[in-house]
């Protein structure tokens, strides 16, 4: 008897992870970490934060750090942002006409 729990025990754990991950995907896409941390952070992560940990965002648009400022502007503190992508009013990344290749916010860090 005490094998079927030991083989029914990962079943549950699987079930349990896969039930969270859909959860999370619902609102980001899954791949997403940083949007997922950005928007909704756990309860570990606001620790972390109030503790003093600052989260460095790469690659975001303009307009999702809009958002997250917008929402959680009291988590100001423990955000940086870096290689901001610019957007159009309709939230598509602007492109430098000569090249071609995805306009980014300079952030004098050169």
């Amino acid at each position: 008897m005490k094998a079927s729990y030991i083989t029914f025990i990962p079943i549950v754990i699987s079930l349990i992870t896969v039930s969270n991950c859909q959860a999370v995907s619902a609102e980001f896409d899954p791949d997403d970490w940083q949007m997922r941390r950005l928007m909704s952070p756990s309860e570990s992560e606001v620790r972390a934060e109030s503790a003093g940990q600052v989260m460095i965002y790469d690659g975001l648009t303009d307009k999702q750090i809009s958002s997250a400022l917008d929402r959680h502007f009291n988590r100001i503190d423990a955000m940086m942002f870096t290689s901001v992508i610019i957007t159009d009013s309709a939230g598509l990344p602007k492109q430098d006409p000569l090249t071609g290749e995805i306009l980014i916010e300079q952030d004098g860090c050169d």
